[in-house]
Formats: structure tokens, C-alpha cells, sequence
């Protein structure tokens, strides 16, 4: 004997009831003998909820959706009964319709519904479609007997959630299969009481129907067919990778139905747990699918734990004072109290000293809950015993489940440390004896990002998923870092890690939510966006993101999100950027910045001072170790490199900064770089990494260019000014030939001094060497002695300060 349950998704339309008798029909095959339970049609249920309310309310809406429900089960008889046999159902339609409206009516007149009438009035939906489904079974010439479960399955009068007498229904059920050969098509959720009234078996009832028929006739299994493949490890809507477990045990599954997972409700388990009869949950709308097997034994895992689930909505009740210490009885008057007032405790924490109790419930209880609890404990809150009654609401509650958690140690470790480690707060935690269930209570608006970090660190260690923003995402570097990410985008998947671009801005678009897979495709995306930018609007969307291992990359050269960099980093979003206006900004503004960072929030700028060459990294180490930095020394910048190692006399000063220009080697505007300022500020943020409280105003800083030159209103006008200064570079140039010597841009910074110049440098200098638009560092240390640390190379372009960007997006990965 095989028990089949399907519910109300899978018989919602005349269609997919088809399906399921073929399913039906597949299972025959090999299991003739079968009892198979049918809940109402989808939504039937709910609306024969609303119709009794209505009619309770005198609101004469309840004869509209009467009507309605009749034209839905019309439509089925018609769709799925042959033409012989429809009369004769619909006949039977309209008395129930007619039964059904003049309950409704009483109800009405009345203005009353009690829990025994509206179990009679729900009991249509289960019988209505049960009786439509075995006529469309017969029309397809299966052996099939309409079975109502009023007349097999016994209850008290604890009507909407009556209990079960077993002793009586297993006689009943035992008997009927007995004396029947024929399939029986079983009414879900109804029962009957000893007086053969109409009772209802409460929430899952349908499920329990089948848990009941299984364990009374020693059923060989279970199957529950839903609209989802199994029991999953997580919820699919909030955790992308969950996936279907193929075993689970009995209290797993119920531990999992506890904490919000929709698998089965957990009390209608028990019957089948009794008897050791495996239920198995299938998809309906994919049936050749495993699904998920509940039974005494699983099958052997590799993972720590089977499942994480949540409950949100939650309030946190805070019972505390001095007066509960040593007290007897007070957590049973703190019970027993919001017992009276029928609220449900759905998780217990209490400190050893007995100090404070704090209870998490579903929020809309919360001021009764208060109320209540304020009011059982008025004399010792009089007396000061007992603080006045905290309550705390937008709570959830995480629950951590696997009977592979049980004597294993390090499990409770990782949730709190990988939660930890992005940002989520526990409020509150419990575990259970048995080690089957750690529990944790966050804030709401955390509750997508803790199951995802959870899910990730216990099914997939090696596996990391990372969410970038990306500002300046049509710019030069921009644009060169998403062709690098495009790049190595396949070698990062075969690494584990997942990248998902979440949101790009760049001067006049913006995507925000961005689900595209496809990185190469990003740019295109936003070039076609119909959303305008909002800077804003694209901050906000960062700090309300619930993701994981969020990196915000600023690839602009503006202030205009520098400002909200303390806020994204105390937000646990980490910071990458080659823009150097935040760590050559003012002192304090810099500390503030610096201040927010966190072994949850990295803020990186390696390309701040070298592009892609590894200078602040090496600075870095060289303090770590220990040593002690004396003096650095050297050409900071890739423009004015390029401009001396090229100039010779022949082609004008103004005329060669063109060609710079040309080639991309100067900012868009050239007196970005000729005032001096660039290189001024990457000196300033070496100092500061040394450790220096030092501002732009204490170097000194000595531009190429007038002040005419500087201030002139436009580019043109500025090479105008410039060509006026031609003469008197040439003839610099030809003193310092006249010496042997070479002119060089030199920036240098010690403990009392800092300043950035054109200076005459000697041929042996190591500047000398320098070719193109390379840079030069210097570092000298106590180590290293009178020779310098030397790093030289390429210290400028787009495409390398994108590789530094990209470089640095891997050194965060690496911390996740």
C-alpha cells in the first residue's frame, strides 16, 4: 500500500489535475494497491474563509464568490468527466452550492460563525473536488471508490484543530481497506466527531490526512506531491543555490517545518514517524524528479548540517531584573501568563545567573504579549525587582539544522564567525540538547544576507560570491577594469567565485539590481538604461543591500561619492578605488575614512600612488617588518616622467604636452599634472602611511606652468599661454645639459619635510634610467641601509590602473 497527497497547486486547474491522474495512472504500474488524498482546489479553501466572513459581517459579497466557485468546478466537470456522466455531477453541484449558500445565509441572519460552522463550511472544498476528481478518474476507466474521511477518521470537538482518536480511526480505516479493492480517493483535512459532527484537523491537515492512512494501514511509504522538488536546503527565493536535499530524518524535516521551511507540518509527521514509514516529497509539475526522502535514517552526508531556515515578524521580549535571581516560579508565571492569552513562544534564551529571560514571538502579539506579562508581574515592576518590560520588534530567527551537527565541534563557530565577519548582529541564541538545531535572532533586514553566508560556508566552503558596484563604469579605467573582470571571469569560476554585478553609474545612466550573468554584456546594458543617474539613489541602493561580500569600486575622479565612503565602510561594504581625493583629503576627513574600516569593510587604493605598481602594499611590509623607513624618494608621476625622459630641445615644451595629451599619458586637462598637485598628493599619501599627521599645505610644491598658464578659462587658451614659456624650459634644459645633468620631476618626503620639484639630477641618479612614462620609488630604510628599495615601471595609464583595481578586488576575495 502506497498513500499519495496532492495539494491544492497541483489540482489549481482542470490541466493540471489531468497530470496528476497520469501520474496516477504511472503509479499503478508497480503499486496497485493506493490511497490517494486530494486537498480543494487551489485558493477554494481561503475563499470559502472570506465568504463565511463576509457572511458573518452581513457583507452580501459572499454570494459573488459563491458564484464564482460554482462556474470554477462547473468548468472542471465539463473539462475532465466524459459527457455520460456530467449531468448527474453537475446535478450533484447544484444541491451543494444550494446546501452551502443557505449556511452562508444563516450565518448571515444571524451575524455568527462559530469554529463548528465554518468546519462545515470548509469541508466543501475537500469534498467538491475529491468528488469531481473520482468521476474524471472513472471517465478515464481507473478503479477508483470516493471516500469521505468524515466516515473513517475520528476527533474530539475541538473544532479548526480537533484531535484524533487513533484508537477508533485506525479500526475504521483498517476495516474500509479491508473490504475495498478499488483506489480510494480520500477527502483531505476532514474528520468527523463521535456525533459525526464535521471537524477540521487543523494547519497541514491534508498532509496529516495521508500521515493518518499511512501508519493505521502499514503503508509501505508516504508521498506528498507539492509544486517544489523536495525538501531544499535553503529557501530559493532568499538563497539562489539552495538545492534538494535527497535524505532527511524525521526530526530534521520537522525542525526545518518549525523555523518557517515549507516541507511538511511538523505534527503530521508523527503518525508516520511512529510506524517508521518514509515520506517522500515530490513536484507534481516535475515527477520524474528523486525528491526528498524523510525517514528514521539519511543517507550519508558530507555536509555539517541538512538545512537553514528562518521566521520572520518576530518581537524579542526582554524580562529582566535583580528580582529573578534564585526566585522559583517566575518563568512559570512568565508562561503561564502569555498561555492565558493563547501567544506561542517560539524561542527561549536565559542567562545562567537568572538575571533576564528573553522570548521571541510573532510580532502582532507583541502588546498583549506586554500587556500580560506587565500585568502578572505589576508588584515586583512596583518594587523595582523586575525592569519595566522590553520589547524589541523586526526580528527573525535563523535556524541552523543536521543531526551531523550532533557531537561535532567548530559548527557553532562558523555561524557566529561568518556572520560575524559580514556584519550581522545576533540578538539572541539557542541550542538544543540534542545538538540538532542552533538557532540564532538578527534583525530583519539581515536575514537574506545571514542565510545566504550561512548557506555558503556550510554546502559551499570553497565557493565565494561577491557583488560589486561600480562607479565610473564608462570611463577609461572604468570601462578597462570590466574588460579585465570579462576576462578572467572563467578562471574566477573555476576558483568558486561568483561574480555578480549588482549596480553601475556613470555620468547620465544607471542599472541598479542588475541580474545579469553574462559581465561582458554589463557596459552595453547601461548604455542602453532608461534609468537616469542618481548618485543618491545608487548609495542608498548600496546600504539597503542585503548581499553578502558587497565591494563598492569608485573608478571616478571626483568627490562625488568620497563623501559616503565612512558610511559604505561602517555599512560593511568594502572600498576599492584609484581616485586619491579621500586619503589626500584633510587630516580629519582621512581619519574619519580610515576609522571605518574593518576586518569586515576593507578600504583599498593600491593604484592611488602607482597604478598598478606595488607601492603601498610594499610600504606595508616593510613597516610590518619591522623596519623603520627613513626617506622616500623618487619620480611619482607617469606624465611628467614621460615629458623629461622625452624632451630634448627640438620639439617645444607646449608642443611635446600635446603629444602627451594625445597619447593619454595627462589627465584631461594637462595642469592637473604640470601645477605639481598630482604628485604633490601621492607624496602626501605616503606620508600619511608612514604614519605622518601631515595636510597638502605643509608640501612644498614647485608647478612648471604660470600662473597665467594655470588660470587660463580653456584648454586652448592654456597651450596658448603655455607655447609663451617654450623659451625659458629650452634654456633650462640647455643649463642643466651644460652641467651633465638631467631634469627630473622629484618628489621626497622625511620625518620634517616633504616637497615635490623640478630638480637637476645627476647621471648615476636612478631616475636617470627611467624610460617612457615610468615612475620611480625609493625607499630608504634603517635595512636597506645607504641602497634603496628601488620599485620602477609603468605608473600611469588606464589599462594598468584597472589591472591594480582588479588586483585589489582579489586581495578582498581573498578575506571573504
Amino acid at each position: 500500500m502506497v498513500i499519495m497527497k496532492f495539494g491544492g497547486s497541483s489540482v489549481g486547474t482542470p490541466e493540471r489535475i489531468e497530470k496528476v491522474i497520469s501520474i496516477i495512472i504511472e503509479k499503478t504500474k508497480t503499486h496497485p494497491k493506493l490511497a490517494v488524498v486530494f486537498s480543494a482546489f487551489q485558493g477554494v479553501t481561503d475563499s470559502l474563509i472570506k465568504a463565511s466572513y463576509y457572511a458573518k459581517d452581513g457583507n452580501a459579497s459572499f454570494n459573488k464568490i459563491i458564484i464564482d466557485l460554482k462556474l470554477r468546478h462547473t468548468e472542471a466537470v465539463t473539462f475532465l468527466v466524459r459527457k455520460s456522466r456530467q449531468a448527474k455531477l453537475i446535478y450533484y453541484l447544484e444541491n451543494e452550492f444550494k446546501k452551502l449558500e443557505e449556511i452562508l445565509l444563516g450565518v448571515s441572519l444571524v451575524r455568527e460563525l462559530t469554529d463548528k460552522t465554518l468546519d462545515f463550511i470548509l469541508s466543501f472544498g475537500e469534498l467538491l473536488s475529491n468528488y469531481i476528481i473520482t468521476e474524471a478518474m472513472i471517465s478515464r476507466k481507473l478503479e477508483v471508490a470516493f471516500l469521505d474521511s468524515r466516515t473513517v477518521i475520528k476527533t474530539d470537538n475541538n473544532f479548526g484543530s480537533a484531535k484524533v482518536n487513533f484508537e477508533i480511526t485506525n479500526k475504521l480505516l483498517q476495516q474500509h481497506f479491508k473490504d475495498s479493492n478499488k483506489i480510494q480517493i480520500v477527502t483531505g483535512f476532514l474528520a468527523s466527531s463521535l456525533q459525526d459532527e464535521t471537524t477540521t484537523i487543523g494547519r497541514g491537515g491534508s498532509d496529516y490526512t495521508a500521515s493518518i492512512l499511512g501508519a493505521a494501514l502499514n503503508a509501505k511509504s508516504i508521498e506528498i506531491w507539492t509544486d517544489v522538488d523536495g525538501v531544499l536546503t535553503a529557501n530559493p527565493q532568499k538563497v539562489k543555490d539552495a538545492f534538494v536535499l535527497n535524505t532527511l530524518t524525521y526530526e530534521e524535516a520537522m525542525e526545518l517545518s518549525h523555523f518557517g521551511a515549507k516541507v511538511i507540518h511538523p505534527p503530521t509527521m508523527i503518525p508516520a514517524m511512529k510506524k517508521n514509514i518514509p515520506i517522500i516529497i515530490k513536484n507534481t509539475f516535475n515527477p520524474y524528479f528523486q525528491g526528498s526522502i524523510i525517514s528514521k535514517k539519511k543517507q550519508k552526508s558530507n555536509f555539517e548540517i541538512s538545512g537553514i531556515t528562518s521566521v520572520n515578524n518576530l518581537s524579542l521580549v526582554r524580562i529582566e531584573g535583580s528580582g529573578m535571581i534564585g526566585v522559583p516560579g517566575i518563568a512559570k508565571r512568565i508562561f503561564g501568563a502569555l498561555s492565558k492569552n493563547d501567544i506561542s513562544i517560539i524561542l527561549i534564551t536565559q542567562a545562567s545567573s537568572e538575571h533576564s529571560i528573553c522570548l521571541a514571538i510573532k510580532q502582532s502579539d507583541t502588546t498583549i504579549a506586554v500587556e500580560s506579562l506587565s500585568e502578572e508581574l505589576k508588584y515586583e515592576i512596583r518594587d523595582k525587582l523586575i525592569d519595566e518590560i522590553i520589547a524589541e520588534n523586526n526580528f527573525s530567527i535563523i535556524a541552523i539544522v543536521g543531526e551531523n551537527m550532533r557531537h561535532k565541534t567548530g559548527v557553532a563557530g562558523k555561524v557566529f564567525a561568518s556572520l560575524g565577519k559580514n556584519g550581522v548582529n545576533i540578538a539572541a541564541i539557542a541550542q538544543g540538547a540534542s545538538e540538532l538545531n542552533i538557532s540564532v535572532v538578527i534583525d530583519s533586514e539581515s536575514e537574506e544576507k545571514a542565510l545566504t553566508v550561512l548557506h555558503n560556508i556550510f554546502f559551499f566552503p570553497k565557493k565565494k560570491s561577491i557583488n560589486l558596484y561600480i562607479a565610473g563604469a564608462s570611463g577609461q579605467v572604468g570601462s578597462e577594469f570590466v574588460s579585465i573582470l570579462k576576462q578572467n571571469l572563467q578562471l574566477l569560476i573555476k576558483e568558486g567565485i561568483a561574480v555578480r554585478v549588482c549596480g553601475l553609474i556613470n555620468s547620465q545612466k544607471m542599472i541598479l539590481n542588475n541580474n545579469s550573468s553574462d559581465v561582458g554584456e554589463i557596459l552595453f546594458e547601461l548604455t542602453n538604461s532608461t534609468q537616469l543617474a542618481d548618485i543618491k539613489g545608487f548609495i542608498s541602493s548600496m546600504l539597503q543591500a542585503n548581499h553578502p561580500n558587497k565591494v563598492f569600486i569608485d573608478c571616478t575622479a571626483k568627490d562625488i561619492f568620497v563623501y559616503s565612503y565612512e558610511e559604505l565602510l561602517k555599512n560593511n561594504t568594502s572600498i576599492i578605488t584609484p581616485n586619491k581625493i579621500a586619503n589626500s583629503s584633510s587630516l580629519n576627513k582621512y581619519r574619519k575614512i580610515h576609522s571605518a574600516k574593518s576586518d569586515k569593510a576593507h578600504f583599498l587604493y593600491e593604484t592611488n600612488v602607482g597604478a598598478s605598481l606595488p607601492i603601498i602594499s610594499t610600504l606595508r611590509n616593510l613597516l610590518e617588518s619591522g623596519d623603520k623607513v627613513l626617506k622616500i624618494e623618487g619620480v611619482f608621476s607617469g606624465t611628467l616622467s614621460y615629458l623629461f625622459n622625452t624632451y630634448d630641445g627640438m620639439l617645444p615644451f607646449s608642443e611635446l604636452v600635446k603629444k602627451a595629451q594625445k597619447l593619454g599619458y595627462t589627465e584631461p586637462d594637462p595642469r592637473d599634472d604640470l601645477d605639481g598637485l598630482d604628485a604633490a598628493r601621492k607624496l602626501l599619501i605616503l606620508g600619511r602611511e608612514l604614519g605622518y599627521p601631515i595636510e597638502i599645505k605643509d608640501i612644498k610644491v614647485s608647478g612648471l606652468i604660470s600662473k597665467k598658464a594655470l588660470t587660463a578659462t580653456s584648454i586652448e587658451l592654456f597651450y596658448n599661454e603655455l607655447a609663451k614659456e617654450d623659451n625659458s624650459m629650452l634654456k633650462l634644459y640647455n643649463e642643466t645639459k651644460l652641467e651633465n645633468k638631467l631634469l627630473r620631476y622629484i618628489a621626497k618626503i622625511t620625518n620634517n619635510s616633504a616637497s615635490v620639484s623640478l630638480e637637476k639630477v645627476e647621471h648615476t641618479h636612478p631616475s636617470a634610467k627611467l624610460s617612457g612614462s615610468e615612475s620611480l620609488f625609493m625607499f630608504y630604510t634603517t635595512f636597506y641601509g645607504d641602497k634603496p628599495l628601488i620599485i620602477q615601471g609603468p605608473g600611469a595609464g588606464a589599462r594598468l590602473t584597472a589591472s591594480g583595481v582588479y588586483s585589489d578586488l582579489l586581495k578582498i576575495i581573498q578575506t571573504f
